[in-house]
């Protein structure tokens, strides 16, 4: 059903196909980082973790100093963070890979746009509070990932290399 695309894909190039894929997925991570972050930040949610350890190890806020809670939510903002950043990295190791032609990379890109769409149709559903500018967002990345998907998929005689192996 999806070869009927196919000839579009070819169209564009799977070369060009698969750098404008990169590009395009690294640039919805960052922004899907950066809502993300600010999501985190408009619920205080390294406060509200913070608060909720310390209850449940059946301690009151008040035994500890206001500096003390303050830095223990600055290192969970701070841990989030690097969550992201990470998230991100891992990411581009296999965009990488990918670019080079490689069939486990091109696999992982294949899961994570379809993946991602999924992910992205959830913030439409709950827009987590964030505004029309996120659910607009959302909503445009659903078609994106799943247009990256698709010539992915039908792409992927084109775009790796035979059986994996060439290169090794």
């Amino acid at each position: 059903m999806l070869e009927r695309f196919r000839p579009h894909y070819l169209k564009l190039g799977p070369r060009r196909f698969v750098v404008g894929t990169v590009i395009t997925l690294l640039v919805l991570d960052v922004l899907n980082c950066y809502y993300l972050k600010l999501y985190f930040m408009a619920k205080r949610l390294g406060s509200q973790i913070v608060h909720s350890s310390i209850s449940l190890s059946e301690l009151q806020v008040h035994d500890f100093s206001r500096d003390t809670v303050t830095e223990m939510s600055s290192f969970i903002n701070n841990s989030f963070d690097f969550l992201l950043v990470l998230v991100v990295a891992n990411n581009l190791f296999f965009y990488l890979f990918y670019l080079k032609q490689r069939l486990w990379a091109q696999g992982y890109v294949l899961f994570y746009t379809l993946t991602a769409a999924l992910f992205s149709l959830t913030f439409v559903v709950d827009p987590a509070g964030l505004g029309a500018g996120w659910l607009v967002f959302n909503v445009l990345t659903i078609f994106v990932y799943a247009y990256l998907y698709v010539g992915v998929k039908v792409l992927r005689p084109e775009t790796t290399l035979e059986g994996g192996r060439k290169g090794r």
